[in-house]
Formats: C-alpha cells, sequence, structure tokens
C-alpha cells in the first residue's frame, strides 16, 4: 500500500484549513498540536502542507464556526445527497409555439372540466400508432482471433439499410387503466413511411380489433391520434362506422405527448429495439414484441391516475409542455 495515501484528502484539507484559519487570525500555535489534533504524525502533517492543493474538486464549505475548510467534492456529494438534494443537468423540452400553447391551455380546461378526477380516466383507452426499423447502427468492427478464417457472408460486406428500411414494422396499440392491447401489425400499400390511411384503419384496426372489444360488451371511451387517417373530418368511412358500431371516442390534442400515456408507454420498447440493431424483418417483429411486453401494467395505471395533473400543470406553465 501507498504510504503518502494513507491520511485521506479530507483530513488533508482539515489540517491546511485550520492552520490556514490560526494564521490568519494570528493565533499563536505549534503546527505539531494541529497534527496531532487531527491524528496525523509529524511526516504526514508536513506532507500535507507541503503537497500543491488541487482545487478541481474542491470549494470551500463554511461551518457554524466561520471555519472555512477546502474538503472535496466527493465529500460534499455525499453530505448533500443526505440530505435528500441531488444536482443535475437542467432536462431540455421542446418548443411549444405561442398558438399550440393556446390550443393546449384550453384542450386542459374542457378536459379537466369533463373528467376532474383520476378515477374518471380510468374508462379511457389511449391509442397511436408506432414504426420500428432497422436504422443505421453505424461501422461494426469485428475482431477475430488468429486461427480464425474470414466469413464469406461477413456483417461487414453488408450493405446498410436504406432510409425507406428505418421504418418497416406498422404497429397501434391502445394501453389504459389495467388494459394494455397487443402490437397490431399493419401495412400500407404503396405507402412505406407507415401513415395510415382512413380505409387501412377502419379494416386493420377498427372493425377487427375496436370492434371486437365492443362485441365482447366492454366498455370504454377510445382516445385517438389527432390524424387525418383517424377520420377527423366530419364526413368520412371512420366516422360512419363508429356511429354505427356506437363507438364513443375523441381526439387528443396535436402535438402534445405529455398528454397521452401510449405516447410514454411507446419509449420502452423503441428503445428495446434501437438497443439491438437488427437488418431482418422477423427479428424486429420479435423484439418489437417483446419491447412492448415488458411494459408494467402498474405503469400505465400510475400514468392514467396522473393525467388530471398533468392537465392542471399545464394551465399553471400556460400550456408549455410540463415534462410529464
Amino acid at each position: 500500500m501507498n504510504r503518502h495515501s494513507h491520511y485521506s484528502t479530507p483530513k488533508k484539507a482539515r489540517i491546511r484549513g485550520t492552520i490556514d484559519y490560526l494564521e490568519s487570525r494570528q493565533i499563536p500555535h505549534f503546527k505539531s498540536d494541529v497534527f496531532r489534533f487531527h491524528g496525523a504524525s509529524q511526516r504526514s502533517g508536513w506532507r500535507a502542507l507541503a503537497e500543491p492543493e488541487d482545487t478541481g474538486d474542491r470549494f470551500f464549505h463554511s461551518t457554524s464556526a466561520g471555519l472555512d475548510i477546502d474538503v472535496s467534492g466527493r465529500t460534499v456529494r455525499r453530505a448533500v445527497q443526505s440530505m435528500d438534494c441531488r444536482m443535475c443537468i437542467a432536462c431540455s423540452k421542446r418548443y411549444t409555439s405561442p398558438r399550440l400553447k393556446e390550443r393546449r391551455v384550453e384542450y386542459s380546461r374542457v378536459m379537466l372540466e369533463k373528467y376532474p378526477e383520476a378515477k374518471d380516466w380510468r374508462h379511457i383507452r389511449f391509442s397511436d400508432e408506432c414504426h420500428f426499423g432497422w436504422g443505421p447502427q453505424g461501422r461494426v468492427h469485428v475482431i477475430r482471433r488468429p486461427w480464425e478464417r474470414h466469413c464469406p457472408d461477413c456483417i461487414l460486406e453488408k450493405e446498410m439499410p436504406a432510409e425507406k428500411d428505418q421504418k418497416r414494422l406498422h404497429c397501434w396499440a391502445a394501453v389504459g387503466y389495467d388494459f394494455k392491447s397487443q402490437l397490431v401489425r399493419y401495412g400500407i400499400p404503396g405507402n412505406s413511411n407507415g401513415k395510415m390511411a382512413m380505409q387501412v384503419y377502419r379494416d386493420h384496426i377498427l372493425e377487427p380489433v375496436v370492434g371486437g372489444w365492443l362485441r365482447e360488451g366492454q366498455s370504454f371511451v377510445l382516445e385517438e391520434d389527432n390524424d387525418s387517417g383517424h377520420g377527423t373530418s366530419k364526413s368520412n368511412i371512420e366516422r360512419a362506422w363508429k356511429e354505427q358500431s356506437g363507438l364513443e371516442s375523441f381526439f387528443n390534442c396535436a402535438q402534445s405527448p405529455d398528454f397521452s400515456p401510449i405516447e410514454k408507454a411507446w419509449q420502452g420498447p423503441k428503445q428495446y429495439v434501437k438497443k439491438r440493431p437488427c437488418w431482418d424483418d422477423e427479428i424486429v417483429k420479435e423484439l418489437a414484441e417483446e419491447g412492448w411486453a415488458a411494459v408494467k401494467q402498474e405503469t400505465i395505471n400510475a400514468w392514467v391516475d396522473n393525467i388530471p395533473q398533468i392537465f392542471k400543470d399545464c394551465l399553471e406553465l400556460e400550456g408549455s409542455m410540463t415534462g410529464n
């Protein structure tokens, strides 16, 4: 063990601080007494005074006795954390235009008036689409052992996926209190970006999935993304289907991901697929399913119960993003 590291940096700092204080007050003292008071030998004490100070991770901490002591950053962090305080880099949130702020404020007021309590949101199912893809993963370096041969189909010789391949798997799902649907895969003929078309939404989502819930006698209100593919216009095939099926629904506030739990639910599966880059369609599907299965129902329930508070926060922030 290094003999010079026997006394910790905080102890060296206390020795220096005590002597600096005594000298600044012109109080007679013997340095050997200071060393002994802090439990340091003569040799270690003088070494502490002779070593240059490292001020990179230190700051002066004023004590109740009026003694400024130079302490290490680690000591300060431990003390601050013991008081249940934390330090972090300020989080960033997306810019909200004045027009969007007005829409968000109005939407929050309407929804709080209609559903003021957390329990009022437990019969709502929040739905949306998500797109999974291969995505660029950068250059892959393969290091072989000396006796291994080069493979003819080495991954380094494969081409990176084209931009259209970055959105190859299109899924729809819904979440609610004590409810999480399966991922519903869909495709759009002649469309590679997965933007929902009204006929596809009716024939592949509304009729077989949502209609199936209704036919089973399930009671719920469907929240949908404010997108033209979901039938936001006054007269279309989707609105007609909803009226005929007796589906109660409403559209969310555009560009407001903090208002809908489904937006939070997609984050986990997206990261799950992103951290396991693969260029095979079937494996991407399996990864998306695994990531979706990992979203816990109790977490979704907590998101749902927090919705009224999010709207209240939005009103207090005058329409800015809440960070929830």
